[in-house]
């Protein structure tokens, strides 16, 4: 078959001369610093979801059990374990600190950095106050973990209504 043409060939007819496949990058792939950053990031959104669905699961779970007296007391103890364990906090933790590893990729503008860092700093500090036992330092926490929450939404809204404002003709 004189007119058949081999994968290689055919590779290299429609590769550009001088255009070299890297061996160590797949297209789109950027710096390994940048691909270390969002796999964190994606880490950290999972670890912050399965957080949730465990802390929802750590409530449920005695109310819709019905298991054997014997196992039903042996599942008792291990909930009062893990009551005591801050599940509450590791959602909080992992979404704000997922967020924040973010804003090292996408690299917002200053406004939007603040507004970005704000919420993830709302998100940390919330999760702390879950773990802080109950008082004054921790109901001034989540006073500021509510008042970083407004002025983010406050300066969202702000910036949303300055970008659809109609213009004047002139």
């Amino acid at each position: 078959m004189p007119n058949s043409t081999t994968s290689a060939q055919l590779d290299s007819k429609l590769r550009p001369a001088g255009d070299r496949v890297s061996s160590m990058k797949r297209p789109g792939e950027g710096s390994a610093v940048e691909e270390l950053l969002r796999w964190l990031t994606r880490s950290l959104a999972i670890f912050a979801v399965l957080s949730s669905v465990a802390l929802l699961c750590v409530g449920a779970t005695p109310m819709l059990s019905s298991f054997p007296a014997a196992i039903a007391t042996q599942a008792s103890r291990a909930w009062e374990f893990l009551k005591n364990v801050p599940l509450s906090a590791l959602p909080l933790l992992f979404a704000g600190t997922s967020y924040l590893v973010l804003q090292a990729i996408v690299r917002p503008r200053p406004l939007e950095l603040l507004k970005r860092v704000m919420l993830a700093a709302a998100f940390l500090l919330w999760g702390i106050v879950q773990l802080m036992p109950a008082g004054n330092l921790a109901s001034e926490l989540g006073n500021l973990v509510i008042a970083l929450y407004v002025i983010d939404l406050g300066l969202i809204i702000w910036t949303d209504l300055e970008k659809n404002r109609p213009q004047l003709a002139r």
